[in-house]
């Protein structure tokens, strides 16, 4: 499980709307290019969509779904490919929200995995590269809720 945290000086409700916009992940995410809500109610639990994704010259679409959405608090979705839930929680302060990001990988087969982090074309270190982006997107984040 990878994890990230960043303390950012704005409410709760706020941050919150930043995590549910998924067609704004591309602001923050070194890799995001956006997402599109294709079923149910955006930022609910049952919702679906799709996130577009680059790395270097490689292009991909994931499909996901929100397994978790208390309004504030958190947020969790799980992808389709490969098998991972992505979570940020909400933590209110007392000068604002602590946000944490989580990555968990599951049910991927470990030669998959060990494909994957050979791969030159999207990262040879790939969990490195996923950590790293981790703290930046929530650095963007962060300075996007202060600004």
């Amino acid at each position: 499980m990878d994890t990230a945290s960043v303390h950012v000086e704005a409410p709760p409700e706020r941050v919150w709307d930043v995590v549910t916009d998924i067609a704004g992940y591309r602001r923050f995410s070194p890799e995001n290019t956006g997402g599109r809500w294709t079923g149910g109610e955006p930022g609910t639990a049952g919702a679906t969509f799709t996130g577009s994704n680059r790395h270097g010259p490689v292009r991909w679409t994931t499909h996901c779904t929100v397994v978790d959405a208390v309004a504030g608090q958190r947020f969790s979705f799980e992808v389709d490919e490969p098998k991972a839930r992505w979570t940020y929680l909400l933590e209110p302060s007392d000068t604002g929200t602590r946000l944490t990001e989580t990555r968990e990988i599951y049910g991927t087969p470990a030669w998959y995995v060990r494909l994957v982090q050979r791969s030159k074309l999207i990262g040879r270190d790939r969990d490195h590269l996923m950590q790293s982006g981790m703290h930046t997107t929530l650095e963007k984040m962060k300075r996007y809720l202060e600004a």
